[in-house]
């Protein structure tokens, strides 16, 4: 699944707020974008339609709220896949790291959350 960058925008506000959300909650979260409630509507029904989030509640008083059904992680982890198709998991992920330690605006801290990613993953691997 492929989100467009306003879908991305409203995704990410909903995985970090981790909580169902207002189109007027979207509308307020989503601060630099000058969306009109119509434009949001619209992109809400596209996420919809993409099984990327999900209507949780549709009172009276609030209106519908949407939900994340998407995670972050399952989101990145298709579009690595897709944008790899033919290759391992071993490539990929190999690829991905590569590019990305590569590029000049990582961190020590990056770094050290990596290292630590990793560390968890071969303490995982070793109680198998």
């Amino acid at each position: 699944m492929q989100l467009s960058e306003n879908e991305y925008v409203i995704m990410e506000l909903l995985w970090m707020e981790g909580r169902p959300l207002s189109r007027a909650e979207i509308l307020k979260g989503t601060t630099g974008r000058t969306w009109n409630p119509s434009s949001v509507h619209l992109i809400l029904n596209n996420m919809l339609s993409k099984n990327a989030i999900k209507i949780t509640d549709e009172t009276k008083k609030y209106g519908r709220t949407y939900e994340a059904i998407l995670t972050r992680e399952d989101y990145l982890r298709q579009c690595v896949e897709n944008g790899m198709p033919g290759k391992s998991i071993g490539e990929k992920l190999l690829g991905v790291v590569a590019a990305l330690v590569n590029h000049s605006g990582i961190s020590e801290q990056d770094l050290a959350a990596l290292d630590e990613m990793l560390e968890k993953k071969r303490e995982e691997l070793h109680t198998q």
